[in-house]
């Protein structure tokens, strides 16, 4: 992999100091094994380049073909190398990932990236034309920014390079009230946003022609392009399928140079991913080094029924029954993750909201670095792919098809497995779902931002409603969703967005490559267009993973439907604990002038009056929202905004 950065000037020539603007941050910041740049009188185009698979030592970043007029970089690793091979006419098995993008460009121009597979973000100047091409996957695995500013254009891997060298750049408002107001871990509403006013990443599956002129996005893949799945026609076609099309996507994960670790926890997603990882490296011979974040403490939350806090049972017996799986647990050393959110800020260079994950996260990657790891496998998009299917929107989508002789058939089968009323669910069922009909018939733009301290005016002007309709989210977030909502789900790309950053910052980072198989092109394809009943099969929620990887898993895992993995669920635990050294650090950052206009002074000055001798485990909803916030005041104060 690479990180890889630039800027151009269409009618003239760019400052000495790019170089070292642009540079110095991904030198300062980042685990990175060579570094190589190009300069012209107009143009200036750097590569960092990581060595995570062997062939990427003989990588030579950026390629200038004088006689052909074209100045290429990538940051990339392919998985459908042999067909590219073969395609080409190649027969070097040696060849780096980013020479076989730049000769499938030099064969097929920019249309190339329809025949690519894979991680990769590339950047090509044709100089005879003038045209600027920036393109990133179909998933948008490797995140590229883009700035254009009159004539001038600027690229990079990561944000900062882009501020360094264009002190115009100012805060987006827009993206902000965005954080604040939008609900979930989402960051931003459209996938292209960012913190910074005219600075957008490349959307999944996009390309831009760039010119002097104008900047155009095509896109030439979506979750919906078309699937081959042969002749499947019953579930058990389709079942073997996914399998096969499961451990194609987790075997190409596994090439590297390095070993392999993987972020596991006991739920179906990366349980799944690493049973098959572990039984693949097993095979030569290797291990999968697992890392597992379990409590400090025992969290105060634990009355919860179905919730799991502490996976160390399960996962140890994941892995007994995988002998290649090497485990470790970890625990942050009890670190609380308030005073972890300024290297937040710094590895991820946008305000977030999963603060109470990614300090765990950070651990659990710079531990599987020092062992030795390259390659580091995760499940997180699991829910919206391989695990997808609660059986309320299964019901939900027969019931509304007026497929009410299977809908029958599936309630029973579920009522029957978890020992309920058919007749009390079927009434229920109704109820809901006639409920859920006419609220979708008649879909409204009321939306009301939950965190009880933003200001009355930011809720009055701001614009989140009107956003959310756009991208057509609903706030009935409680009423069941039948395919056409999961299909236009998927086709919002703005989770693979995101993810795409903090996987792309958190490998440059720690000098490793993030892997999810659950967030793979041919996953989400067939996910997309797999019948929806399937989900949940004759009744049984996440039927993917149940119903055709149950050989790989504990028999305890698949037979209680309603567990619940729950993680860093003793954050709050910290917090308390420290809370008399915190409270101050807080209220200090929460009272600068860039939060103010934001928030309620005297619903906050309440709260910290509420908490000042303790802060007790009744108010942890009121003190998410509070921290997420702190978040935001975090990036001002790095960005000095």
């Amino acid at each position: 992999m690479s990180a890889i950065w630039g800027t151009l000037d269409f009618c003239g020539s760019i400052p000495n100091e790019c170089d070292e603007l642009m540079r110095s941050h991904y030198k300062k910041n980042c685990r990175i094994d060579r570094y190589e740049t190009f300069k012209a009188s107009s143009i200036y185009v750097g590569c960092g380049i990581q060595y995570i698979t062997k062939e990427a030592e003989n990588e030579h970043l950026p390629i200038h073909n004088e006689q052909r007029g074209v100045l290429f970089t990538a940051d990339c690793v392919l998985d459908n190398r042999e067909k590219l091979f073969a395609m080409l006419g190649e027969d070097v098995s040696e060849l780096p990932d980013g020479m076989l993008i730049y000769k499938a460009y030099l064969k097929w121009g920019i249309e190339c990236v329809n025949h690519l597979r894979g991680l990769f973000s590339f950047v090509v100047y044709e100089e005879k034309t003038g045209v600027l091409y920036l393109a990133t996957d179909q998933l948008s695995n490797r995140c590229l920014y883009f700035y254009k500013n009159g004539s001038r254009v600027s690229f990079s891997t990561l944000l900062q390079p882009l501020l360094n060298i264009h002190p115009e750049i100012r805060i987006n408002e827009e993206y902000i009230e965005d954080f604040l107001c939008a609900p979930g871990l989402m960051p931003n509403v459209f996938p292209c946003d960012t913190p910074y006013r005219n600075v957008y990443k490349l959307n999944s599956g996009t390309y831009l022609k760039i010119t002097a002129e104008d900047v155009q996005e095509v896109t030439y893949w979506s979750p919906s392009s078309l699937i081959d799945t042969g002749d499947c026609k019953t579930a058990d076609d389709y079942g073997r399928f996914f399998r096969k099309l499961f451990e194609e996507c987790v075997h190409d994960a596994l090439r590297t140079n390095g070993k392999i670790g993987i972020s596991l926890s006991s739920g179906l997603d990366s349980a799944s991913v690493g049973s098959i990882a572990a039984d693949k490296l097993a095979e030569s011979g290797k291990s999968l080094y697992t890392y597992t974040y379990v409590p400090y403490e025992e969290p105060n939350e634990t009355h919860i029924r179905g919730h799991v806090y502490d996976e160390t049972a399960e996962v140890k017996e994941i892995a007994a029954m995988h002998p290649g799986m090497v485990t470790h647990f970890l625990t942050n050393q009890g670190k609380n993750c308030v005073e972890a959110i300024p290297e937040g800020i710094n590895v991820m260079e946008i305000p977030f909201k999963a603060y109470v994950n990614l300090p765990n996260l950070f651990e659990i990657y710079e531990k599987a670095a020092g062992t030795g790891c390259k390659v580091v496998l995760t499940g997180q998009m699991g829910n919206s792919t391989i695990s997808m299917g609660y059986i309320d929107d299964v019901l939900y989508d027969l019931y509304s098809n007026k497929k009410y002789f299977t809908f029958l058939k599936y309630l029973n089968n579920y009522c029957k497995k978890n020992k309920e009323s058919r007749k009390k669910a079927l009434f229920g069922c109704i109820r809901l779902f006639q409920k859920a009909e006419k609220a979708y018939k008649s879909p409204s733009l009321d939306y009301t931002p939950d965190n009880p301290f933003l200001s009355k005016e930011l809720i009055k002007t701001s614009k989140i409603a009107e956003r959310l309709y756009k991208i057509g989210f609903s706030s009935l977030d409680k009423l069941p969703r039948g395919q056409v909502f999961y299909q236009k789900a998927q086709s919002n790309t703005a989770a693979c967005t995101y993810m795409g950053e903090l996987d792309t910052k958190t490998g440059l980072k720690y000098g490793i490559l993030l892997r999810d198989p659950t967030r793979d092109m041919r996953i989400m394809n067939f996910c997309y267009h797999l019948p929806f009943h399937l989900f949940a099969y004759e009744g049984t929620p996440r039927w993917l993973v149940r119903g055709n990887l149950g050989d790989l898993l504990p028999e305890a895992l698949l037979s209680q439907w309603m567990r619940y993995s729950v993680q860093n669920g003793d954050w709050h635990n910290r917090v308390s604990r420290d809370w008399v050294k915190l409270s101050p650090l807080l209220k200090e950052n929460l009272s600068q002038p860039q939060i103010g206009r934001y928030v309620d002074s005297k619903i906050m000055d309440n709260y910290f009056e509420y908490t000042k001798d303790a802060l007790p485990s009744q108010v942890a909803s009121l003190t998410q929202p509070l921290l997420m916030i702190n978040v935001l005041a975090e990036f001002f104060k790095k960005k000095n905004f």
